[in-house]
């Protein structure tokens, strides 16, 4: 159907998808569903309930303002970072990171060819209220990741010497966002 078609391919360009459908097949709505729609309501519909659920889509959207506004999958020759299992993958091996490792590495390479200092870190990463102590303690944390996803990998993290850190994507490691 030409309409699934559409939604699957719009679903890659990382936008919201309502469909507003005559039809009611259940199976039609779970392959809409499937190709990434985000709601499904079928004719007739109460102009009042559709624009509830336009809101709701759209307070969806900005509910991830964060840092992690992006929940994506990023994907290197030999490396990805799986935002939905919280895992790191080198050469089909599973990385172990701590939490915080996680979302360090996450949001630098979420962030690309950015210089990140170590304030910006740890208002990103930490909350505000839970993190106390020695602002070096972003280096430790880099440290670590470097050293637990190895030489090579680890080098995509670059260190700006008097100024932070900074996920670097070239052409020879050029990413790839999935869902």
């Amino acid at each position: 159907d030409t309409g699934l078609n559409l939604c699957q391919e719009i679903h890659q360009n990382d936008v919201m998808i309502m469909i507003l459908s005559s039809m009611t097949d259940n199976n039609y709505i779970l392959e809409a569903f499937a190709r990434g729609a985000d709601d499904y309501i079928t004719k007739p519909f109460d102009l009042q309930i559709l624009k509830a659920r336009i809101e709701a889509l759209f307070r969806r959207g900005s509910s991830n303002s964060g840092y992690s506004h992006q929940h994506k999958s990023i994907l290197l020759d030999n490396f990805t970072i799986d935002f939905y299992r919280r895992e790191v993958i080198l050469n089909e091996q599973i990385i172990p990171l701590t939490a915080l490792e996680f979302d360090l590495l996450y949001f630098l390479a979420n962030n690309p060819n950015r210089v990140w200092d170590r304030a910006e870190l740890i208002s990103a990463i930490w909350d505000n209220e839970d993190y106390a102590g020695d602002d070096r303690k972003v280096d430790i944390h880099i440290g670590r990741i470097r050293k637990k996803i190895g030489v090579g990998n680890g080098d995509c993290i670059k260190t700006v010497w008097g100024r932070g850190y900074m996920f670097e994507l070239s052409s020879s490691n050029a990413v790839k966002l999935a869902n």
